[in-house]
């Protein structure tokens, strides 16, 4: 895992934003319509491999695994017989203070995988995921 995964975690909670999937995308590009948030999501009390997750459009706190890999780090959510994923890959913006990179934004997708959450799907909802306290 990288530097600035590692800082994210460090961060103890991320606020993740997530647009339609890949075919309203498509359409709302082809129709010159910016992309609309979708779903909203805070990552709390990321501590080693667990985390808690509260999501738009659903009540209460739900539990979190953390799942760091090589240049990602994922969040399994179990729901039943699936996992709601949100995956975190490279940072897309970051400032230097004090002569150190800090991630100030990272690129994610989230999506809802019946079977083995190791493929990202393509109908991926994409969006990006940032440290609640950067400083």
């Amino acid at each position: 895992m990288s530097a600035l995964l590692a800082a994210a975690l460090a961060s103890g909670e991320l606020v993740c934003e997530f647009s339609d999937g890949y075919r309203k995308s498509l359409l709302a590009a082809l129709a010159g319509d910016p992309p609309r948030t979708e779903l909203v999501l805070v990552y709390r009390d990321l501590a080693g491999d667990a985390a808690r997750v509260l999501a738009s459009g659903r009540a209460g706190q739900k539990p979190v695994l953390v799942r760091p890999g090589a240049g990602r780090l994922q969040l399994v959510e179990p729901d039943g017989a699936s996992v709601r994923v949100t995956t975190l890959g490279e940072c897309v913006q970051s400032r230097t203070r004090d002569g150190e990179e800090h991630c100030r934004r990272f690129s994610a997708t989230h999506a809802w995988i019946l079977g083995s959450y190791d493929q990202i799907p393509s109908g991926a909802a994409t969006g990006f995921c940032e440290p609640w306290k950067v400083e």
